[in-house]
Parts: C-alpha cells; structure tokens; sequence
C-alpha cells in the first residue's frame, strides 16, 4: 500500500491518536500490516480510499473505549524494562546468598577513575633509549662464546 497517495497532512490527521498514545512510525507500519495477535492482514487488493483503509486497519489496534492500546515497541521495551528488573533481582538475591555465605558483602578490587581509565596513552619518546648495561654485557658474553666456537 502507498501511503503518499494522501497528504502528509491528512496523515498525521488520521495518526494523531497513535503518536500522541506513544506510537512510532514502525508501529503504525506494523500495525497496517498485522493484527494485533501478530497474524498478517490478508491481501486487500487494490485500496481505492486509503483513510478508510487506515481507519479499518487501525480499528483493530484500539480497546472498547475507542484508544489505542499498546503497541509493538511499546510492548517491547516493557517486557526488556520486566528483564532487566528480574535479572536486578536475581543479582540482589545472588550478593545477598553470597555475602551470608562469607560473612560480609563481596569486596571487589579496586578500579581507576574513569578519567584515567580514558585518558590518552602517554607519548613515547621520539628517540629509542640506549641499551642497559646489562644488555652490553650478555651481549659481549654472547659475542665471545660464538668466538670460541670452532
């Protein structure tokens, strides 16, 4: 279905109650092309009035009193915001069970402030250091061994 066959005007007229419910533009796509259940809307065919056509694929998008209910992203974020409070809970009960065991809560080590952690790496220097004394020294020890060989 193209939806450019109406005005954006007349569009955003048709759609106000889903944004103004909190609805992005993909709900409002998802919901054009699918029931709320999730089944796919049959082929319709050639749409010959497209507000009608919106207004018949929305209405099964709205509860008895005529609102829209919650949409797919809606629904979405919801159930990732329940996740993440379970996985919270689920880490409290896993400090707390820990934290008996040892007779104290978990003491981790220490970590560096966040403006070291990105600060940039320090500069090398342009020109390599001479080699150590010791270097020169395992080196000539090096040297004469191989002298030595037959």
């Amino acid at each position: 279905m193209d939806l450019r066959r109406i005005s954006a005007r007349h569009l955003r007229h048709l759609l106000a109650p889903w944004f103004a419910a909190g609805w992005t533009p993909a709900d409002v796509l998802h919901a054009l092309d699918h029931l709320p259940d999730g089944r796919p809307w049959t082929f319709a065919g050639r749409v010959r009035h497209v507000p009608g056509w919106i207004g018949h694929r929305l209405a099964a998008w709205r509860d008895a009193d005529g609102r829209p209910v919650i949409s797919k992203s809606q629904r979405l974020a919801a159930a990732a915001a329940a996740e993440r409070a379970r996985q919270a809970a689920r880490r409290r009960e896993s400090e707390e069970r820990y934290a008996r065991s040892l007779g104290g809560p978990r003491r981790w080590a220490p970590q560096m402030p966040r403006a070291e952690a990105l600060a940039p790496a320090p500069a090398v220097p342009a020109e390599p250091s001479p080699p150590t004394a010791a270097w020169r020294a395992a080196r000539a020890a090096l040297a004469a061994r191989l002298a030595a060989r037959p």
